[in-house]
């Protein structure tokens, strides 16, 4: 769990609709397709047999096939950079980018998706029109787009960090 980049296709619009709580918002989706979350289950359903388990252990040890929970297939090649959570299945933390550069960018100026509606939330507060505007450090920055993903938090001897203040 955590954030990744994901490539996707040019100016990619990940799909939205009505989630559990009623509003609009990202799908949460695994980076894959449904075709090929097929293909990988039968593969290893077929595997699990031949080791003569029965068939349910699989689907409980594996999981059902909720497609659903799967992108659509890309029509295009995915050469774009795009920040996502991996808390869910995963949804869009940042515009999708054709270079790592503009990403981290992005970044650095106006902080991720959760960090903007975070700061957004705050600001309306009276208590809180002191909230820093979001913003990841350079450094920082370019350190998760270059590794490519990172967990939600880790505690370590210097502290609580997270991806923006790796």
């Amino acid at each position: 769990m955590g954030r990744e980049i994901r490539m996707v296709p040019p100016n990619w619009e990940h799909p939205k609709g009505k989630r559990r709580n009623g509003k609009i918002d990202y799908l949460p989706m695994f980076d894959q397709d449904p075709e090929s979350r097929i293909e990988e289950w039968i593969s290893g359903y077929c595997a699990w047999k031949k080791e003569e388990h029965e068939g349910t252990e699989y689907w409980n040890y594996e999981g059902g096939l909720d497609l659903e929970c799967y992108r659509p297939k890309f029509t295009e090649e995915p050469t774009w950079y795009q920040l996502y959570e991996t808390v869910s299945e995963g949804t869009p933390l940042s515009p999708p980018f054709a270079t790592k550069e503009e990403l981290v960018n992005y970044l650095v100026e106006f902080g991720d998706f959760w960090q903007q509606r975070q700061w957004r939330d705050r600001f309306t507060e009276t208590w809180c029109h002191d909230a820093k505007e979001p913003g990841w450090n350079r450094e920082s920055a370019e350190k998760f787009v270059e590794c490519e993903w990172v967990p939600s938090t880790w505690i370590n001897e210097t502290g609580i960090h997270t991806a923006e203040t790796m």
